[in-house]
């Protein structure tokens, strides 16, 4: 009997150690399968929002693609503005 009771706190530890090792195991498991989760739901996130946003992207460049046209239009209006304000300033010294 005695050797019995003087045994029970080794046990009893040993359980202890034990059940505290499989809690780590299990808290690490979960904190990575929560890591998964976290980066599939992400890259879910960021595939929805590059497809949503296409068309506005695709709608924003065509606008900016016009402006630039027409940004070169007015330039070459401006140089034949110029050109022809040159020609009368020289009508009017002729």
């Amino acid at each position: 009997r005695y050797l019995a009771i003087s045994n029970f706190p080794s046990r009893r530890r040993r359980v202890i150690d034990k059940v505290k090792r499989k809690a780590d195991t299990l808290a690490y498991e979960l904190e990575e399968a929560m890591k998964r989760d976290l980066t599939e739901a992400v890259e879910n996130l960021d595939t929805f929002v590059r497809v949503i946003g296409k068309p506005y992207q695709d709608q924003a460049q065509n606008r900016l693609n016009k402006l630039v046209e027409i940004q070169g239009e007015i330039s070459n209006i401006e140089k034949k503005l110029r050109t022809l304000q040159t020609e009368i300033q020289n009508l009017h010294v002729s």
